[in-house]
């Protein structure tokens, strides 16, 4: 699963995360057509990479592509 690949990586290189951009067809889309899918206001990557983007530049930004992971019952019970 994505987010487990993604949380062990972040523990192996002890960085912080900036940003995560999701599949998406407009990448392949805009590299189609020579442009950069970040100016495409539409597309989740692009979205994606405008708050990576801000997020380098000190600003606060959620992270709309990162799904929680689900708790199981025992550990939502009992905490964890």
């Amino acid at each position: 699963r994505g987010e487990v690949y993604q949380r062990q990586a972040l523990e192996i290189l002890r960085i912080k995360l900036v940003g995560v951009i999701p599949e998406d067809q407009s990448v392949l889309r805009a590299s189609n057509q020579g442009e950069p899918v970040i100016l495409d206001a539409t597309a989740d990557a692009g979205k994606a990479y405008a708050d990576t983007v801000d997020r380098l530049l000190g600003e606060e930004r959620p992270f709309r592509f990162i799904e929680e992971e689900k708790k199981g019952f025992l550990k939502r019970l009992f905490g964890g």
